[in-house]
């Protein structure tokens, strides 16, 4: 019978440490929604709209308009990834993910500020925009983390 106790009491006990880990908390900004930690702080920068944060990871995220894109010959979301890796000197692997419910192509790479950082750039398609963001942390992290990277892009909806 004890051991019976002990046994429901540690199961218990794991159960309740489980569910201790950082709740989800929803953030919006520029026609994007994301569903992360409550780690992550929403901060006010330059170089994106919509800019998050934690003590590991960044998030960024940003939209351009279709109609404008068109003028530069940028017509659908393969085209668009190509342009934003491009634009900012990076060649890179792409790839697609798509389900039910989201589609996004996106692709890793690496540049310097001060430190070496990886990132995770993924692009979706509005109605009116296309949606660029990335997931950023230090380089030597980014294999670790580019499952949750993937598990994060899927929560992304864009309008």
């Amino acid at each position: 019978m004890y051991k019976k106790i002990l046994f429901i009491l540690t199961v218990l006990s794991l159960l309740l440490l489980v569910g201790c880990g950082p709740a989800t908390k929803e953030f919006s900004g520029t026609g994007m929604t994301i569903q992360l930690n409550d780690s992550f702080v929403e901060k006010e920068v330059v170089q994106a709209p919509l800019y998050l944060e934690s003590m590991n990871h960044i998030f960024m995220g940003m939209r351009e308009s279709k109609l404008e894109l068109a003028s530069y010959g940028i017509y659908d979301l393969e085209q668009y990834i190509e342009a934003v890796l491009d634009a900012h000197g990076k060649t890179a692997t792409v790839n697609l993910y798509e389900d039910d419910d989201v589609k996004y192509y996106y692709a890793y790479y690496n540049a310097t500020v001060d430190r070496e950082y990886g990132y995770m750039l993924f692009v979706m398609e509005g109605e009116n925009h296309f949606y660029s963001m990335n997931f950023g942390c230090l380089e030597s992290k980014l294999q670790g983390y580019k499952a949750q990277f993937q598990a994060w892009a899927k929560t992304v909806s864009v309008v």
